[in-house]
């Protein structure tokens, strides 16, 4: 304790004595900024770095890592738990025409890629198979040259019975829908399945006539596709965009 009217008290001093008290409290509070500013630097440079190992992987000498498994495409997706290629498409014994022209119209791989319908056209009249094969962009799915399905590359989920259409008349409809997952040219550029996955939702009515089967009307609506399937009827996956220009 210092004495009153001492060297303590000298004005002079105290001034000294609280300004290395200042100086002391400010170099310990730069030590404890330095050492956490390193440990900030050490953890933005952690993410930076796993940031580039994910979406820059060229960086580091690693090929890209798939998002998606090609071996099995439906995976993780609302397709998953439909039925595989044909097994989709029941009908009962009466209906058997029509289950065969869906399977020949919307779920036949080869088929779809072959693209002149001959199958689903071999099902109606003769006479009337020109003025379907103008209409078969509409009544088949075609897919566009130079694009390949995968291996059990179709799932589809819907029904085939009798319906009343809109002018009370009794058919009967196909109602379903199908997914298309296409083999991509460069695993490495897709992002999600969205990306090389296209669903259709597809119905026809159809009615037998004495003259053979004929169709009295159909929709199609298409999901994910590229838009040139909307204007030529030929259907491509996104990824495959420049092929089906619009």
């Amino acid at each position: 304790m210092g004495i009153p009217g001492g060297i303590e008290d000298h004005p002079d001093l105290r001034d000294a004595q609280w300004g290395r008290r200042v100086e002391r409290e400010w170099r310990r509070e730069q030590r404890r900024l330095g050492k956490a500013t390193v440990v900030g630097a050490l953890v933005v440079g952690a993410l930076i770095a796993v940031a580039a190992w994910q979406y820059a992987p060229q960086w580091f000498g690693n090929p890209p890592r798939p998002v998606v498994d090609f071996g099995r495409p439906f995976a993780g997706t609302p397709y998953e738990s439909w039925a595989d290629g044909e097994r989709a498409v029941v009908a009962a014994p009466e209906h058997e025409q029509v289950r065969r022209a869906v399977i020949a119209a919307r779920i036949d791989p080869a088929e779809l890629e072959r693209r002149d319908g001959a199958a689903f056209l071999a099902l109606f009249p003769e006479a009337a198979r020109p003025a379907w094969q103008q209409m078969l962009p509409m009544l088949a799915t075609q897919l566009t040259p130079g694009t390949k399905l995968l291996p059990n590359g179709v799932r589809a989920q819907g029904t085939i019975g009798k319906a009343v259409d809109g002018e009370g008349k009794e058919v009967v409809r196909a109602d379903f829908r199908i997914a298309y997952a296409f083999a991509p040219d460069d695993p490495g550029v897709i992002r999600g399945h969205e990306d090389f996955i296209v669903m259709a939702e597809a119905r026809a009515d159809f009615q037998q006539t004495p003259q053979g089967m004929r169709i009295t009307d159909s929709a199609i609506r298409w999901h994910n596709a590229a838009c040139g399937a909307y204007v030529s009827g030929l259907v491509a996956p996104k990824f495959a965009v420049a092929k089906q220009p619009c």
